[in-house]
């Protein structure tokens, strides 16, 4: 069942725009926000979103990351992962930029250049700090990127994309900066939550208990279950339980399904089996969640 976002959907809800050419041609859009903002959903997009902390803080998840942009912070939040915003204070200020992959294809980068400069390692929160010089050059890009899109002038794309090219190569050189002086040590026990973290992913409509998961990693769900405590403080079930919530949260907010056939979907064996797994997680069932949109 389809359930990605695209662009025209997310402008027009998140920002009243019926039509505008940077939605119809060009499949970006760039505005500052702040804490009038409605926040984001849990979704899945088809385009990237990209998010310069300007004031304030608001809370971000990517797939089964949860992190805050804070002021002088950069995020990316890539397509296919679902993904959410909330949480903004009242001084919250940011800029927003979301574009189609194909966008930067159509400029004189090559193809490969720009899938390298996209990559983004899902083991890590997609959020990094940046030094007060580089947030001043990163903020008048953005700045740019806003005029261009509205303005329209002769060459506009292709000042965009050079903007935006000089963003993700700033982003991909803090980024590696961040990750090289990271403490995280690679060890079986962090080889073993991250393989789990892929099946789980994989395989979260099918398989519900953690035994499953274990014996597809050869191992005893008890070794699974320390190795989940000790790289991440809480239990194999959680992260489970918390993919499957993740996805009937997707089909609830942007699908026509009945309850009965999201509980199909999800594997399990009765809608009211599938209500009370909701309402034990999230204290509402999934037909108050839904009209609570």
């Amino acid at each position: 069942m389809e359930t990605q976002i695209t662009i025209h959907h997310f402008v027009q809800h998140h920002f009243n725009q019926q039509h505008t050419s940077q939605i119809e041609e060009i499949d970006l859009y760039a505005q500052k926000i702040d804490n009038h903002f409605p926040g984001i959903a849990v979704s899945k997009f088809d385009f990237y979103t990209l998010l310069l902390g300007i004031k304030g803080k608001a809370t971000l998840g990517a797939a089964h990351h949860v992190f805050e942009l804070n002021q002088h912070s950069i995020s990316i939040l890539p397509p296919d992962t679902i993904c959410k915003m909330e949480h903004l204070t009242d001084d919250f200020e940011a800029y927003i930029v979301v574009f189609t992959p194909d966008f930067l294809k159509k400029g004189a980068i090559t193809a490969e250049i720009i899938d390298e400069l996209l990559y983004i390692n899902q083991e890590y929160a997609p959020v990094f700090e940046v030094e007060p010089l580089l947030f001043t050059s990163l903020y008048h890009k953005f700045t740019e990127i806003e005029k261009e899109a509205g303005k329209e002038s002769l060459f506009y794309l292709e000042m965009i994309r050079l903007y935006l090219l000089q963003i993700l190569y700033d982003y991909n050189r803090v980024c590696e900066i961040c990750l090289l002086n990271s403490q995280k040590n690679i060890n079986r026990p962090y080889q073993i939550v991250y393989e789990f973290r892929k099946l789980v992913d994989l395989k979260f409509r099918e398989l519900k208990t953690v035994k499953e998961y274990a014996d597809l990693l050869f191992i005893t769900p008890k070794y699974l279950s320390q190795c989940v405590k000790e790289q991440t403080g809480g239990s194999a079930i959680h992260i489970i339980h918390k993919r499957i919530v993740l996805e009937a949260e997707l089909l609830l907010n942007y699908s026509t399904s009945s309850i009965k056939e999201i509980a199909d979907l999800l594997h399990f064996d009765s809608a009211s089996h599938f209500s009370r797994f909701f309402k034990n997680i999230k204290a509402q069932s999934p037909g108050q969640y839904r009209n609570k949109r």
